[in-house]
């Protein structure tokens, strides 16, 4: 594939963030007194933005999901929840790869600018990528497609050649989020994703090398 310009997701996709991610919404549902969710359905909870989670799948009114959004962030971001995560294996080499091979690259990411520097800096990853696309609700970014557009201007304004871009991550939020835009999916199969959401993805990836192969690396 002869691609441009790289977008990639970060949870499911490079950072494997399950165990912190179950952890704070564990700990926020306790907190405020709040029913917790079964395990299955939780894992639903990993892609979509926090917005989307506490209001649209769990239902819950303005009120109580911004104290639920607040509660979350101070666990995750401050009792150290953000770094409970690995990275999947060779994932970061194939940014590496795309980025010595010269294409501009960008995260985009539902995950907020301030978790994204912390597990950024915490796992030394953040030097592979041009831009930091991610949410940030003081700009009023916070959907995928609202991420994704943030990415795409900041690599124009650095003259990236955006005429084939290709954004590589793990659930239907990727999909969505990228064609609103007209950007191509592939999405990785060691995510959080389903076989549904696969079929709906320009390509899909089993493993980093095949990823590495589909991007032409």
């Amino acid at each position: 594939m002869n691609y441009t310009t790289v977008l990639w997701d970060l949870d499911g996709t490079i950072l494997d963030s399950a165990p912190g991610v179950f952890a704070s919404f564990v700990h926020t549902f306790e907190t405020l007194g709040l029913p917790v969710p079964p395990a299955e359905q939780m894992r639903t909870f990993l892609g979509p933005p926090l917005e989307v989670t506490f209001g649209e799948t769990l239902g819950y009114d303005a009120e109580v999901a911004a104290r639920c959004l607040a509660t979350y962030r101070e666990i995750y971001l401050n009792g150290g929840q953000a770094v409970n995560a690995n990275i999947f294996d060779g994932v970061l080499d194939v940014i590496a790869a795309s980025k010595a091979a010269g294409l501009p690259n960008s995260l985009a990411t539902s995950k907020g600018i301030s978790g994204v520097k912390i597990v950024g800096e915490h796992f030394d990853f953040l030097d592979l990528f041009d831009v930091l696309g991610a949410a940030d609700l003081e700009k009023g970014r916070s959907t995928k497609s609202a991420v994704v557009e943030y990415a795409l201007a900041e690599l124009a304004a650095q003259g990236a050649d955006l005429s084939r871009t290709v954004l590589i991550g793990d659930r239907i939020h990727d999909i969505e989020g990228a064609r609103e835009h007209g950007i191509e999916v592939i999405l990785v199969k060691w995510g959080y994703g389903d076989e549904s959401e696969w079929a709906q993805a320009d390509a899909v990836a089993e493993t980093a090398d095949e990823l590495r192969e589909l991007l032409g690396l």
